[in-house]
């Protein structure tokens, strides 16, 4: 039977639309955002489609114009509003794939561009903040995800990034993996519509259990992937029906 490669791998793991199954949450948050300021409601299509950042460029694209210097702390607070009040929806199966992972002998910390007070707090509800090396989110508003990243990747010890992957959902962090000179991998199950992924130059797979099987055999060198449990291999396969 093939074994786990023992060399270690590390991921970075993003948070909204990969760890958290939080779509829904985050339409119904802009849709509000939106309405505050006078605008229709956004539909998940609306939002895959559109979806980009920083915020403000997001919400002038769902707006057809730019959204003006009084809107846009009633965004931010609208917004600020609703992420305080829900509960975190954590991806199904996340919880098992992580702990599959670290007792590989791999290691992971999470990236997000949520506040980090409200990104430490969701954590906490999911039970999971052991399994992270390091949990960071946004300290300063603005903060783009590569430099996220480069504090991330600082504050990690600057691991050998040979060996790190990012896994996430959205163009924005290939761009950042690919600033940091880090490698990416995409699913498709987040923000945006795969169609935009396949432009990101990272590699793009249907669900979270492909994701981190992938991001072990690149970060191995090999193009084998490595040995997991049947009931993981299950799970992926159901993804591809």
């Amino acid at each position: 039977m093939p074994t786990p490669s023992t060399a270690p791998v590390h991921i970075v793991w993003d948070w909204n639309g990969t760890l958290l199954d939080d779509l829904h949450c985050m339409v119904e948050a802009v849709s509000a955002c939106q309405a505050a300021i006078g605008e229709p409601a956004v539909d998940t299509a609306t939002y895959r489609q559109q979806h980009c950042l920083p915020g403000r460029r997001f919400h002038d694209r769902l707006s057809g114009r730019p959204v003006t210097d009084a809107e846009w702390p009633v965004i931010q607070r609208t917004y600020a509003e609703h992420m305080s009040a829900r509960k975190p929806p954590l991806r199904a199966g996340a919880a098992h794939l992580l702990q599959w992972i670290a007792a590989q002998g791999h290691t992971q910390s999470l990236l997000s561009l949520t506040d980090d007070p409200q990104l430490r707090r969701e954590v906490e509800q999911t039970r999971l903040k052991h399994l992270f090396q390091r949990i960071d989110g946004r300290r300063a508003p603005g903060t783009p995800k590569s430099a996220a990243l480069q504090h991330h990747l600082a504050m990690l010890g600057e691991p050998d990034r040979c060996r790190v992957i990012l896994i996430g959902d959205t163009t924005d962090d290939a761009a950042a993996a690919r600033t940091c000179e880090v490698r990416a991998v995409l699913h498709t199950g987040g923000f945006e519509l795969a169609s935009r992924l396949r432009t990101a130059g990272a590699p793009v797979v249907p669900s979270l259990d492909a994701a981190a099987l992938l991001a072990l055999g690149l970060s191995a060198g090999t193009s084998q992937r490595p040995y997991v449990p049947d009931i993981l291999l299950r799970r992926d396969a159901r993804h591809h029906r």
